[in-house]
């Protein structure tokens, strides 16, 4: 009788450690499948932060800003010839005008999908819908009032993106360019990297939480600034 019990017992303690071994099992499973899953979207959001200069060739149709290629306003033109682009693009000025951030940079600028659009074999220019222009008045406030008065005009190398260039360009899925919030931006005048950085984070510092100020601060003199979420990296 003891014997059959404690046969019963070896069973019963057999269960409950394959029950365990299986339950460890599947928790590291969710944990791993986790990691991967963050590494990913870590390494997306990497891909969009670090942006260097590329080598090229200026022509007509790209510009030389500060060492990165932009798309010129020829290009832009072109542009502005396809489909109905031109009356959407006159009411996206006229809804700037009326909010009067129309003069902070250039219009067209905002509509740069990125500096590497030759590289992915996607359009310079693109226009987000009209549902989200609202959400770049903010961000060209902050331009205008904080950043300009300390360094000087700039130059938007990226603002609106469309979901599909955004993930040829390796950019963040949550990224705000998608939300036309966003804009990467290079100084007009000369700075080094060494100048630039205090500034840029002295101004994010004293102003950041009053407009939920975003800045990225990139390899080289581009910089990212947004008004969808007080952060900085």
């Amino acid at each position: 009788m003891d014997i059959h019990e404690r046969k019963d017992e070896e069973y019963v303690d057999i269960h409950i450690e394959r029950r365990r071994f299986i339950w460890i099992s599947v928790l590291v499973l969710i944990g791993l499948l986790t990691l991967v899953v963050l590494t990913v979207n870590k390494i997306r959001d990497l891909a969009e932060r670090v942006v260097t200069p590329e080598e090229y060739r200026p022509t007509p149709e790209v510009y030389d800003i500060q060492g990165y290629p932009a798309a010129s306003e020829k290009l832009f033109e072109e542009f502005l010839g396809r489909g109905d682009n031109r009356l959407r693009f006159a009411l996206l000025e006229k809804f700037l005008q009326l909010h009067r951030v129309d003069k902070v940079v250039p219009p067209y600028e905002l509509l740069r999908q990125g500096s590497d659009w030759l590289l992915v074999g996607e359009p310079p220019f693109a226009i987000p819908p009209m549902e989200q222009w609202g959400t770049m008045v903010d961000t060209l406030r902050v331009i205008q009032r904080e950043i300009i008065p300390r360094i000087g005009p700039v130059v938007v190398l990226s603002g609106w993106r469309t979901p599909h260039y955004n993930g040829k360009a390796g950019g963040a899925n949550a990224s705000k360019h998608l939300h036309f919030c966003g804009v990467d931006l290079v100084p007009q005048h000369r700075f080094t990297r060494k100048q630039l950085l205090p500034v840029l984070r002295d101004i994010h510092k004293k102003s950041g939480k009053q407009w939920n100020m975003g800045l990225g601060i990139y390899s080289g003199i581009r910089f990212h600034v947004d008004t969808c979420g007080y952060r900085r990296w």
